[in-house]
């Protein structure tokens, strides 16, 4: 039995690292948590409250010297994102003056899409309505971030 028990707590943190390490669903990491927690519960149904205690302790220390091991070899490094992004606040400030304007679409309008007035690419929604790509619009609404345009009647 104790065998098994070995088997099935390797088999655990096993899955539970390869998830950790690669990017999925969390198959991996609900199976190795299953396999660590039946572990435990076989431990403490077959050799008593002592050694489940003595189990989940070992578990722990195994889990966090795995983890020392991972970070000192360098695959740490080569699952995580280094770079940082650095997101830019909207300037709202862009949209002044196209109030009324009246602009050409650059995809279909399903009611978001894109649309160009002058030399800018400006994200828009439609009415409601779609409207094909390079269609002239106009500019009915702005607000906040939200340009509104509907088709525009020649």
């Amino acid at each position: 039995m104790l065998a098994w028990i070995v088997i099935l707590c390797l088999i655990g943190l096993i899955l539970v690292f390869a998830e950790m390490l690669i990017p999925g669903f969390g198959v991996f990491g609900i199976l190795g948590s299953i396999f660590l927690v039946g572990t435990t519960l076989l431990v403490a149904k077959v050799y008593g409250m002592f050694s489940f205690l003595w189990t989940v302790a070992i578990l722990i220390v195994v889990f966090v010297l795995l983890l020392i091991i991972v970070k000192k070899s360098g695959i740490y490094q080569k699952v995580i994102l280094k770079e940082k992004q650095k997101a830019k606040d909207f300037d709202e400030s862009i949209l002044e003056g196209l109030q009324a304007q009246i602009g050409v679409t650059t995809s279909t309008l399903r009611p978001y899409g894109t649309a160009k007035f002058g030399e800018q690419m400006v994200d828009v929604c439609s009415d409601g309505d779609f409207i094909d790509r390079g269609e002239q619009v106009i500019v009915t609404q702005i607000k906040g971030k939200t340009v509104k345009v509907k088709k525009h009647e020649a």
